[in-house]
């Protein structure tokens, strides 16, 4: 669960780094970032099933629409941050699944769903090799990326 929830609490962070640069200190972004990542994990320890990802996955699901996520505005409280101005930092509409080995998300009702990490993604290079996807995020330090490339062919 770890990674999936890195991977949504940075991909979050880095919505509200490019909104509007300069608004928080990065030091606010990262104390956000890490009690967020504490918030999700918190709500999904007894609703995070593995061997059946999808089961509860509009219980994970943050939501950003006309209101701000409960789990979102939750951080953001515990942070001091205020409501009305972290809302308005989002996206109008913005929709995040955060499953057991993947996490997507949409911007807009009729956006496209875009997939951010993927722990079982495997791509085709032009060399023939395959770049294997592993996810990015050792810890709560890392820079935001959705994956990190590493070659098939660093191994035969």
């Amino acid at each position: 669960m770890k990674s999936e929830v890195m991977a949504a609490s940075d991909f979050i962070v880095n919505l509200l780094r490019m909104s509007s640069p300069g608004s928080l200190s990065e030091r606010e972004l990262l104390r956000f970032r890490d009690t967020l990542a504490l918030v999700m994990r918190n709500h999904y320890h007894n609703h995070w099933f593995p061997e059946k990802s999808y089961k509860g996955s509009g219980y994970r699901c943050i939501r950003i629409n006309g209101q701000m996520d409960p789990l979102v505005a939750a951080a953001g409280d515990s942070c001091g941050l205020d409501r009305v101005f972290l809302r308005s930092l989002f996206p109008s509409e913005l929709t995040m699944w955060v499953d057991p080995r993947e996490v997507s998300y949409r911007i807009g009702e009729n956006g496209s769903i875009c997939v951010l990490f993927d722990e079982r993604v495997e791509r085709p290079r032009a060399d023939g090799c395959k770049d294997m996807v592993r996810p990015a995020y050792g810890g709560f330090g890392d820079q935001w990326s959705t994956s990190e490339p590493m070659s098939a062919c660093a191994f035969s």
